[in-house]
């Protein structure tokens, strides 16, 4: 798979790299009606 980060991400610290995971993360848990969730994942 080709990488689709823009330069710069790359160019962070791991710790960095994590932070940014997980301020994308918390973005997508505060909107959880926009995510579409199998039955089963639901359960």
């Amino acid at each position: 798979m080709e990488s689709i980060l823009p330069p710069e991400i790359l160019q962070l610290s791991v710790s960095e790299r994590i932070q940014l995971v997980q301020d994308i993360w918390d973005s997508i848990a505060s909107q959880p009606d926009s995510v579409a969730l199998t039955d089963a994942q639901r359960q």
